[in-house]
């Protein structure tokens, strides 16, 4: 009868260090710069966003740039490569949300995702005014 007793408080003592040893987990992903603006007063025909993964088990961030899907909200005003290159489509103008996501690998498969904003105004684009942002 002891055996059986050490060999559940041995279980009981073990199972909560191998659920942290499954891996860290992604919680949230921040995309840098917080804003881009292509106008009159930032003449720029694109821009590098970053994206950094914050996780737990145990705390880091890492630089995800290149492991996220990149979207953009209006394709018309801002288009973003597969590596996180930002630029005016050259058809509209406005603001576009450009989001980072990916997908965890936690039991749910939760998509995790960060977003920035694109305004797109002035000589980036002819179809635009040319007022200052």
């Amino acid at each position: 009868m002891n055996g059986k007793w050490l060999a559940v408080v041995v279980c009981a003592a073990v199972v909560p260090v191998l659920s942290c040893a499954t891996g860290q987990q992604l919680v949230a992903i921040n995309v840098t710069p917080t804003a881009v603006i292509f106008g009159s007063a930032s003449p720029a025909l694109s821009a590098q966003l970053t994206a950094t993964g914050v996780y737990t088990h145990p705390p880091a961030t890492k630089d995800i740039t290149n492991q996220v899907t990149w979207s953009s909200s209006i394709a018309g005003v801002a288009v973003v490569s597969t590596t996180g290159v930002v630029s005016p489509a050259g058809i509209d103008c406005g603001v576009s949300n450009i989001t980072a996501a990916l997908k965890t690998n936690n039991p749910t498969g939760n998509i995790i995702t960060g977003t920035t904003s694109v305004t797109v105004d002035g000589p980036t684009n002819s179809n635009c005014p040319t007022t200052p942002i």
